[in-house]
């Protein structure tokens, strides 16, 4: 099973667009390394999700947080293993994960279909 470690985030500024996407595939052209996406929830059939570039220039900001984190490798459309990975580590440990949560991108590789990737996905503990 994948590490999960709790960790103190500080705030970043940046730029950001939210988006409302059908599914996880739609937001393939947005990954890239550094960009951190965070999820917002749903608002119908659609999830909402910040697009995150960060700039110290930016006129964003994402705030601090204590958070659990995971790392994952391996193709984009199974980033969503790492999610169960903290949902399973927060029923172990009696904690309760909060939102938004966010995924920060390391390593996208476009020669691969879907992309392969490197990312650390990130909840907020409550």
């Amino acid at each position: 099973m994948a590490k999960v470690e709790i960790k103190e985030v500080q705030e970043v500024r940046g730029f950001s667009v939210v988006k409302r996407v059908p599914n996880r595939a739609a937001l393939t052209g947005d990954l890239k390394p550094n960009v951190i996406l965070v999820f917002h929830g749903k608002e119908g059939n659609d999830m909402v999700v910040e697009i995150f570039t960060p700039d110290p220039n930016g006129d964003k900001t994402l705030p601090s947080a204590t958070v659990a984190a995971t790392k994952f490798s391996g193709s984009a459309e199974k980033v969503d293993n790492a999610y169960a990975t903290l949902l399973f580590w927060a029923l172990k440990e009696g904690k309760s994960l909060g939102t938004p949560s966010r995924e920060i991108y390391t390593k996208v590789d476009r020669s691969q279909d879907p992309p392969e990737v490197e990312v650390e996905v990130q909840s907020p503990i409550q």
